[in-house]
């Protein structure tokens, strides 16, 4: 069976605008959250002040310098953010533009929201200002499969073109297929990963209505916790067939050696410690990796009360006693909520930890909550692990769990 490894890396978010200011950015424990004014757009007089966690840098200027400004323009917001991370990731891999390597690949990626500015745009267009109809390129802008199409277009990929849109989740699973086309030889590259652009008007009172969000901070597993911090952004990893990687002398990040993905089945917005475990398990065992073994965990770690109790629950459920030799880490402290992008997001830190053998730490926290005891890092730490959890549990029940070893 083939081995699916990691030879590029790219993300933006709230922690920079690539992966070595995110992964300084998260080893300094620094949070890119920030009370920002959000406006429903002129002549509305609609707005909202929240905590949320923006990009740190526009990425369009170096987009339209390398793709020209027309393709650009003529997409949203989430459909660039993941040409930004895609742009860096390609050239991380060190894959020429035009090669067979390139030209073949498949890409499967993640969207847990449509084009939020696009929709907000054409319902402003039409019902506040009372235009007759939206803006013509609206529905290739919101189409959830934009950011994918838009890969291709920009790139020149010809090979599959997949969405997957899972809540939060969307992401690890995006990873989790291609894992599964490069170990069944139906790709032999993959562009995989993330994008979400939610921090909209109508996007935040939507989460906001739903109860979920805090006006302070991000604090995963910690006593006095009341909420997620939505982010933004996109991470992009370039899966390639080990043989061909190591024959083209790439360098590998790590490789992925378990994966699993399961659903609920109980509830719309209520995680399930027991299918989360299950998850956690499998992938485990597709790994050949024992439980027993110390890892580095990358938490879910929403920050909101039933998320952090029922994914403490699931771990203590899968490790028992050893969970108290690995370390614990929730990043989402740091870069927010990415929603669609969160878990490619997660994974990569997770990566850049047992490549430098150091942790990030938890950013914000307040001290135990007995229902949320773990093997927490709370501030900066060596770490000598070879392999990494990364978990991911959605709304809808969607769960996934993905294991990574260095090379």
């Amino acid at each position: 069976m083939a081995r699916a490894v990691i030879t590029g890396m790219g993300c933006i978010s709230a922690l920079g605008g690539n992966v070595d200011e995110a992964w300084r950015s998260a080893l300094d424990g620094r949070t890119g959250a920030q009370r920002c004014t959000i406006s429903a757009g002129a002549p509305s007089e609609a707005i909202l002040q929240a905590i949320v966690a923006p990009l740190t840098a526009d990425p369009l200027p170096a987009l339209v310098a390398r793709f020209g400004r027309k393709p650009i323009q003529a997409v949203d917001r989430f459909s660039n953010l993941a040409a930004a991370a895609t742009l860096e990731a390609i050239e991380d891999a060190g894959l020429a533009p035009g090669s067979e390597t390139l030209t073949r690949a498949a890409i499967v990626y993640g969207a847990c929201s449509a084009g939020m500015a696009a929709i907000e745009s054409a319902y402003h267009r039409m019902f506040v200002i009372g235009a007759a109809e939206p803006h013509p390129l609206t529905v290739p802008r919101l189409m959830v499969s934009a950011p994918t199409a838009n890969l291709s277009i920009l790139f020149g990929i010809r090979g599959l073109g997949l969405t997957i849109a899972s809540a939060c989740a969307s992401s690890a699973h995006a990873i989790v297929e291609g894992m599964h086309l490069i170990r069944s030889e139906r790709a032999r590259t993959v562009i995989v990963g993330g994008t979400d652009a939610s921090l909209t008007y109508g996007g935040l009172r939507s989460w906001q209505a739903l109860q979920a969000i805090s006006d302070q901070a991000c604090r995963p597993f910690s006593a006095g916790r009341d909420g997620t911090v939505l982010g933004e952004g996109a991470a992009t990893l370039v899966l390639e067939n080990e043989t061909d990687a190591r024959s083209r002398g790439a360098r590998i990040h790590a490789v992925i050696t378990g994966a699993a993905a399961n659903s609920d089945a109980r509830h719309m917005t209520q995680p399930d410690a027991e299918s989360a475990a299950e998850a956690i398990e499998f992938a485990h065992r597709d790994a050949g990796l024992s439980v027993r073994e110390p890892l580095l965990i990358s938490a879910h770690g929403t920050g909101t009360v039933l998320n952090d109790r029922s994914e403490t629950r699931a771990l203590r459920r899968v490790y028992g006693e050893d969970l108290a030799g690995c370390s614990v880490i929730a990043t989402k402290s740091g870069h927010g909520h990415m929603l669609g992008a969160s878990g490619a997001m997660e994974l990569l830190l997770a990566i850049m930890a047992l490549k430098t053998g150091e942790a990030p730490p938890i950013v914000g926290y307040l001290g135990p909550d007995p229902e949320c005891e773990l093997p927490l890092v709370l501030r900066r730490q060596k770490i000598s692990c070879r392999a990494a959890m990364s978990t991911s549990f959605a709304f809808g029940g969607s769960n996934a769990a993905l294991v990574v070893e260095l090379p």
